[in-house]
């Protein structure tokens, strides 16, 4: 059992991890992989060849991807005609992460792709495994903990806010309970990466029939500009900033005293 665990905290909910470039549909990614792999390869030496259906008209059409997982598979690259990402389930902290990703817009730069880049997302799941006597929604700021009838039991409670900032869009998503048997936003692409401990923590209250929530914490950032390694770096960081502000936001009292 994997018992790692992402972030500084003391108890981290954090459970998943995504950066992502969304480009301009690059067809040629087929021989630009060979290049990116030997760049990669030191860091993530496992490479599995899959494909993803395209919606470009009635017809699906499969369109190939790769992905290359580190030894350990706690983080994973997806590489793609249409987006590159970094996934990860263990991180030392937001810096460790973010020089990591630093590190593959490198060796895209390096390979001279020339992609022109539509946007930057960088996403956060965080798990609700709530302690005992308590219930996922005591875990999120009173004013968005919803609405339970007298006499019922919630067996399920979802609120959605997008927040827009200088350049930067912000959606966040919670669910407190989540709906039965979910544990990850329902429209969540994972790779299949070693879990954590606050997944693994879930997925067992999940199967004794005892509700858990998550927040699902994005920021988007429109750039529809030339590849830049540097540059991509810069914004970045401000999105981790605007993101981790809003994720804070959300949280009730009990739960940073819990988890911080």
């Amino acid at each position: 059992m994997n018992t790692a665990t992402l972030g500084t905290w003391r108890k981290p909910p954090l459970a998943y991890v995504v950066a992502e470039l969304v480009i301009s549909p690059y067809y040629s990614m087929v021989n630009a992989v060979p290049g990116l792999q030997d760049k990669l390869r030191s860091a993530y030496p496992r490479t599995v060849e899959a494909q993803e259906l395209v919606l470009d008209g009635i017809k699906p059409s499969p369109q190939q991807m790769w992905r290359m997982f580190s030894a350990d598979q706690q983080y994973g690259i997806q590489l793609g005609a249409r987006a590159i990402s970094l996934h990860a389930t263990s991180y030392l902290h937001s810096k460790d992460f973010l020089g990591r990703w630093a590190e593959v817009l490198d060796a895209i730069g390096a390979a001279l792709l020339g992609a022109f880049v539509e946007r930057a997302g960088l996403r956060y799941v965080d798990l609700i495994v709530p302690a005992d006597g308590r219930s996922p929604t005591d875990y999120l700021e009173q004013r968005i903990q919803g609405v339970t009838p007298d006499g019922a039991v919630s067996t399920g409670s979802m609120w959605a806010a997008g927040f827009q900032f200088d350049g930067c869009a912000v959606n966040l998503r919670t669910a407190a309970p989540a709906p039965k048997g979910l544990l990850l936003p329902p429209d969540f692409n994972a790779l299949p990466l070693h879990k954590p401990k606050v997944m693994v923590d879930a997925e067992g209250r999940l199967q004794n029939g005892k509700p858990i929530g998550f927040i699902d914490t994005d920021c988007v950032k429109d750039l529809q500009r030339v590849f830049d390694a540097s540059d991509l770096v810069s914004a970045y960081t401000q999105m981790q900033r605007l993101t981790s502000q809003t994720f804070k936001s959300a949280l009730s009292s009990a739960a940073k005293k819990e988890w911080v």
